[in-house]
């Protein structure tokens, strides 16, 4: 005859495991729901990327935005990288995709970078006066040709 504890036991986990499924039904079906709609809207945003012109030329960096709150920059260093390109506010605001207000507001450190702008800053570190002379002709170029358009 069967341990009547070891029946209860049985039977208690078998029930257990039959409720358990019936409450993950729901939640299980929402998850791929939404994994789906994750999906479509990656799709979305890059069929956007795809037709939007590319503005900002330091954006093609390697630095990703989530990675870029961790770098560290202030606004010393955003004038002494500034300087040592020998950039004007203009121009770096024009390279990071900004207005030369907001440069000017980092550089007196009023306003700190947000995540995709810091990255972009970070990754002129990186560049060297001729390549730097070479981004900005490509997007004086590409300027021009967007206003004649």
């Amino acid at each position: 005859m069967p341990d009547i504890r070891q029946v209860l036991n049985d039977e208690i986990r078998r029930l257990a495991r039959k409720e358990v499924k019936n409450i993950l039904q729901p939640l299980l079906k929402q998850l791929t729901e939404q994994k789906r709609q994750i999906s479509d809207l990656k799709k979305q945003i890059n069929a956007i990327e795809k037709r939007v012109p590319e503005k900002e030329v330091v954006r093609k960096s390697v630095i990703v935005p989530e990675d870029a709150k961790k770098l560290r920059l202030n606004a010393a260093g955003i004038v002494k990288l500034r300087n040592k390109l020998g950039l004007s506010q203009g121009k770096l605001a024009e390279l990071v995709g900004v207005s030369s207000h907001t440069v000017s507001l980092w550089e007196i450190g009023k306003v700190v970078p947000r995540a995709n702008k810091k990255a972009a800053i970070c990754a002129l570190r990186n560049v060297g006066k001729r390549e730097l002379k070479r981004q900005l002709a490509d997007l004086a170029e590409n300027t021009e040709n967007n206003s004649e358009n």
